[in-house]
């Protein structure tokens, strides 16, 4: 659990899943993220073996990001959460509301 802890990992991850990225093109596909944020957990991904960084030797040079087959193999598990998340998060609002009522 602590490779995917940070609010926006699962974020990053999940749109790697779907095919590689250019770093501002990923940046737009999740929701707002700091640049800082956003750099530390690519750098967390990437030094767990979830994520890779490909440099391309252009000018300017390209950089692009991809889910790794470990990455990968998290697919399933973040789909099922996602479909948790959609169903019960209406439940989990409710319970945060009568939370705050107390």
């Amino acid at each position: 659990m602590d490779i995917l802890a940070g609010r926006w990992k699962v974020f990053i991850l999940w749109e790697l899943i779907q095919g590689p990225r250019r770093s501002g093109e990923l940046r737009k596909s999740i929701p707002p993220i700091t640049q800082k944020v956003f750099v530390e957990h690519l750098r967390d991904l990437e030094d767990n073996g979830l994520v890779k960084r490909t440099v391309f030797p252009t000018v300017p040079p390209r950089v692009e990001y991809e889910a790794t087959p470990l990455g990968h193999s998290l697919r399933d598990i973040l789909k099922g959460m996602c479909h948790w998340s959609s169903e019960n998060m209406e439940k989990v609002r409710e319970f945060r509301r009568t939370r705050r009522l107390e």
